[in-house]
């Protein structure tokens, strides 16, 4: 259907300037007629969909500005879908907004700055076009605007019946009355059409509901729209909620405002990462392009290190720090204080029991200061349960004053920066509790009793997957309070194969605790660095890692301590053929743990002392070796060990034609190593058994084995694994021919 102009006015503006991009610029940058507060005082009653229909006959005659929505600027970027859902809500001709003639209300929610106002407009100005309304009623609430102070519901009321041409010198004073008259007005615009068309009316900018409760039109079709950055509860409708715009949406922003000739154009990675600094926010992207289009010889990468301060984001017409500052105007102190200290959070996002320690609340109030914040589009939810800040709004929240972010406990104020170094210190005393807490069901043997913090190691697993990038920029904060948890993470990030994320983690740990002067900490530190490096073959600096730790340890007299690093080091020699010193290696830390005690202890020396020893062909030596650390392990039920002795046990039974032995023990091995959920240690144990399987030539278990080998290797990220099994394949299909 073609635009249709009504007899009442002309159609919307369309002034093209500049890209928009969804965001509430289009709104503020052409306002609609300011209005004066009218008459009469708000209610506090629950909104309610008003149907009935009572038509009190009115003078016509005043000015009407029935066709009054502010113009489009510019084309419409990223929410081709979400205007496409918006339209659906809002379309009068079918039922798919409501049933036919009944009231909708339709709701565009988001953060300050995401694009809900052109959205709005942008629906207005396509309904237009499709000729759906006979009339467009616009209002801005102010429920953000800086410096204005928001229209209360009565003013709103009073606005709107100014542009129905109303005369309210002759209504009466209450708002509950004009209402009546608001609900007849746009039953007579509807009559006064010759297709008899509802009337669509904008309510832009709310705050809360008192603002809106008055606005509900009477049956006939209408529609009301309404934008806020709360999840305002209107009901009879539909909601739609605006997130950031698509990094590919973000750049198409940013060289709309460019000429076509413009160099700039071209730089995808400068253009990338300005959109990235401005969070894919359109309010930030429009600043930023319009700083970009103003200086012609910046490029944009140079321009995302200059608006490296969230006071940058600003254009003379648009700040983004107010933008987010109104939004906080109307929350409470305790939501305020909640706000500011969640900025400082180290991490992407937050779990409710992270949160509640982190601002010190009980869970349960914690949970229901979020939800209040979340509901006003400060934070979202990412999932359930957790919560997240747009990295804008968290520099914003970082700038908050001391009122905001007092402990409001026991009556004593902080310091901004106090009150925000206590948060920071709880959640990462909570982090570092937590993994605490699941690192030792991931290292429990048989009769322990691990902490009840979780049920179980799956559990305790689930929770490390979940919290393992939270708990990585705890460490990076480089903070005494999060000092030890790389190493209660070592065991964690060897299972996962998290290799660089252990190196980067160690290294923090070591130079903290040297500057600590804590000797035995520092020789831990050094003793999991130095295991990450030789996981990634830099063998020669994991060597002097774990010669460190060695000394370290023999200066701090702790002989249990130092048998584990002869260990760890004897595995570093091994692997650049040292194996003559890496023999010498095992059987120290072997006999130092035969002294001190400590049966698991004890067998990890003899299965590594095996491994070497068959790295020299002393095969029945080998043999004895590995089979007493397989004993010992059986008897400590160190499983993930035990898989480990057996399989080393396989290879060096193969090695002295015992292939039936082999088989037996590499698929003992596998079967552990699938048991303690670790894949490249299943890897290994199927590449093993393959290749026990090739000698007694039973060729397509063999092919299967090698196949599910490489597989693993593929999934576990170990290319010289991989490329192992590749080369194992191989042979095993060239005797099949």
């Amino acid at each position: 259907m073609g635009p249709k102009r009504t007899p009442e006015g002309t159609p919307p503006g369309t002034a093209r300037t500049a890209n928009t991009v969804g965001g509430d610029v289009s709104g503020n940058a052409v306002q609609a007629e300011r209005v004066e507060g009218g008459a009469g005082n708000t209610t506090t009653t629950n909104t309610t969909n008003v149907t009935h229909t009572t038509v009190v006959p009115q003078e016509r005659g005043l000015p009407t500005a029935l066709q009054g929505l502010p113009p489009l600027v510019g084309e419409f970027v990223g929410r081709e879908e979400q205007l496409q859902e918006l339209l659906d809500l809002v379309d009068p001709t079918t039922g798919t907004g409501g049933a036919a003639g009944a009231v909708v209300v339709s709701a565009v929610a988001g953060m300050g700055g995401v694009g809900k106002t052109a959205l709005a407009l942008r629906a207005a100005h396509a309904a237009w076009e499709r000729g759906w309304f006979s009339a467009y009623l616009f209002v801005d609430l102010h429920g953000y605007t800086p410096g204005t102070d928001p229209l209360t519901g009565a003013g709103a009321l009073d606005a709107l019946l100014r542009r129905t041409g109303a005369d309210l010198e002759t209504m009466p004073p209450d708002t509950a009355e004009r209402a009546v008259f608001y609900r007849s007005a746009l039953v007579d615009l509807s009559l006064a059409d010759e297709r008899h068309r509802p009337v669509l009316v904008i309510a832009d900018n709310a705050h809360h509901t008192d603002q809106i409760q008055h606005l509900f039109p009477g049956a006939g079709g209408h529609r009301l729209l309404v934008t806020s950055r709360e999840a305002l509860p209107l009901g009879g409708g539909g909601s739609l909620t605006l997130d950031t715009l698509t990094p590919k949406a973000a750049v198409k922003v940013l060289t709309g405002h460019l000429p076509p000739t413009d160099a700039r154009r071209q730089d995808d990675e400068g253009l990338e990462a300005l959109a990235g600094r401005c969070g894919y926010l359109p309010l930030a992207l429009t600043i930023a392009a319009a700083l970009l289009a103003r200086k012609t010889r910046l490029n944009p990468a140079r321009l995302a290190v200059r608006l490296g301060e969230l006071s940058k984001f600003t254009d003379g017409r648009h700040d983004l720090a107010a933008v987010f500052e109104a939004s906080l105007a109307h929350r409470s102190a305790e939501e305020r204080r909640v706000f500011a200290l969640l900025g400082s959070n180290p991490g992407t996002d937050i779990s409710t029991d992270a949160a509640a320690a982190m601002v010190g609340l009980q869970v349960e109030d914690a949970e229901e200061v979020l939800e209040e914040l979340a509901a006003a589009h400060l934070i979202t939810t990412p999932a359930e349960g957790r919560w997240a800040m747009h990295d804008l709004v968290a520099a914003h929240a970082r700038t908050l004053t001391q009122t905001a972010t007092r402990t409001l406990q026991h009556g004593d104020d902080l310091e901004p920066a106090d009150a925000r170094q206590q948060a920071l210190e709880r959640v990462l005393a909570f982090y570092t509790h937590m993994a605490d807490a699941a690192d030792h069901h991931l290292r429990a043997l048989p009769g322990d009793t691990p902490p009840e913090v979780f049920s179980g190691r799956e559990q305790a697993l689930a929770w490390l997957d979940t919290e393992i990038g939270n708990l990585l920029a705890c460490v990076h904060t480089a903070h005494h309070t999060a000092m030890h948890l790389p190493s209660i993470l070592a065991t964690y990030l060897d299972l996962r194969r998290r290799f660089d994320d252990a190196i980067n983690a160690h290294t923090r740990a070591r130079d903290l605790i040297q500057q600590a002067g804590d000797t035995r900490g520092e020789a831990m530190a050094w003793t999991h660095l130095g295991t990450a490096l030789r996981q990634v073959r830099r063998f020669e600096e994991a060597i002097n890692a774990h010669t460190r730790a060695r000394d370290l340890l023999q200066q701090a007299g702790d002989t249990r301590g130092e048998a584990m690093a002869w260990n760890n080091l004897g595995n570093a020699l091994r692997q650049v053929r040292r194996f003559e010193e890496a023999i010498n290696a095992h059987s120290l830390a072997r006999d130092l743990r035969q002294q001190t005690g400590g049966t698991h202890g004890e067998a990890s020396a003899w299965n590594n002392l095996g491994t070497a020893l068959g790295e020299v062909r002393r095969f029945e030596e080998a043999i004895d070796a590995l089979t007493r650390a397989r004993d010992l392990l059986q008897q400590t039920g160190g499983t993930h060990g035990e898989a480990s002795a057996w399989g080393n046990l396989g290879n060096a039974l193969r090695e002295v034609r015992r292939f039936e032995e082999a088989i037996d023990a590499c698929t003992r091995a596998r079967h552990l190593f699938q048991q303690t959920g670790d894949a490249h240690g299943e890897a290994s144990a199927w590449g093993n058994l393959g290749n026990a399987l090739r000698e007694v030539r039973r060729f397509e278990e063999a092919i299967d084995a090698l196949t599910r080998a490489r597989h693993l290797f593929q999934q576990t990220g170990d290319a010289h694994g991989e490329a192992s099994a590749w080369g194992n394949l191989g042979n095993a299909l060239r005797e099949v021919r």
